[in-house]
């Protein structure tokens, strides 16, 4: 069953890899050429600009490797052939979705790191940290770190789970599409909610985002909300525990849906 997952969905591995190796090769040399460049922002901006739509990767794995897992093989109607053999409608989805899951969460973990460890090369003694910062960009955010695994996984269960539910690969795309879409925008709107803020006093140097400025009767600011930028990480690990949750729920509504319909 892996050997012949693989064979069905090879093009779109094959792809995917090759987006990463051109990925990488881009931020080492980008990189190399920061690290002792007299002016490393203008060589981050001029390759964020590409490397910025790149935040889409997780729709496009549920475009092409989730929506017509499943509903491609109902179009084709092969599940009529694959569903009489000795392996049995959940063995069958178990393989193919936990196989490619494995694959499209590596990806993204494996992004993620390339992304951080490109990031971390602009230095931060030259008042670059504004325009490098991955806490308080909200596109770096989730292209660093462990962020990219959880949004690749996302993806893909997203596009999976709907072309189970729809059974017809256009519409799949377009509801993955819609969905991933909104989650995306969503998450960043409530992102700043994770961690409630700490507060910090007039006066005192506030080493992180502020997110309120907290005023007295008068209407003079006494203190300051802020997320400090060593929550990184605990951030990071929030929305992945968010995203896998949400992926754990579409795989076992991607499961009834497939043990329920012929």
């Amino acid at each position: 069953m892996f050997w012949l997952t693989y064979r069905q969905h090879r093009m779109q591995l094959l792809i995917t890899a090759g987006l990463l190796v051109a990925v990488g090769i881009l931020l080492l040399v980008n990189g190399n050429a920061a690290a002792d460049s007299p002016d490393p922002a203008k060589l981050f901006k001029d390759l964020y600009t590409y490397l910025s739509w790149l935040q889409v990767v997780p729709v496009a794995i549920g475009v092409f490797w989730g929506a017509p897992l499943v509903a491609a093989e109902y179009e084709r109607g092969t599940t009529k052939l694959a569903w009489t053999q000795s392996i049995s409608r959940f063995r069958w989805l178990g393989v193919k979705l936990g196989f490619l899951a494995v694959l499209a969460t590596l990806g993204g973990l494996a992004f993620g790191a390339m992304m951080q460890r490109w990031v971390e090369v602009f230095p931060t003694d030259r008042g670059d940290i504004a325009f490098t910062s991955r806490f308080d960009n909200p596109v770096l955010f989730t292209m660093t770190g462990v962020a990219p695994g959880a949004w690749w996984l996302f993806g893909f269960v997203l596009g999976t789970a709907v072309g189970a539910l729809i059974r017809k690969t256009l519409p799949a795309i377009a509801v993955t599409i819609a969905v991933a879409v909104g989650l995306m925008i969503g998450l960043s709107n409530v992102r700043d909610g994770y961690a409630e803020p700490e507060l910090v006093p007039l006066g005192k140097e506030p080493v992180g985002r502020v997110v309120e400025m907290i005023r007295d009767a008068a209407g003079e600011i006494t203190a300051l909300k802020v997320l400090p930028q060593d929550w990184y990480w605990r951030f990071q690990w929030t929305e992945a525990a968010i995203l896998t949750g949400f992926s754990l729920l579409l795989a076992v509504a991607a499961t009834f849906a497939v043990r329920r319909r012929s």
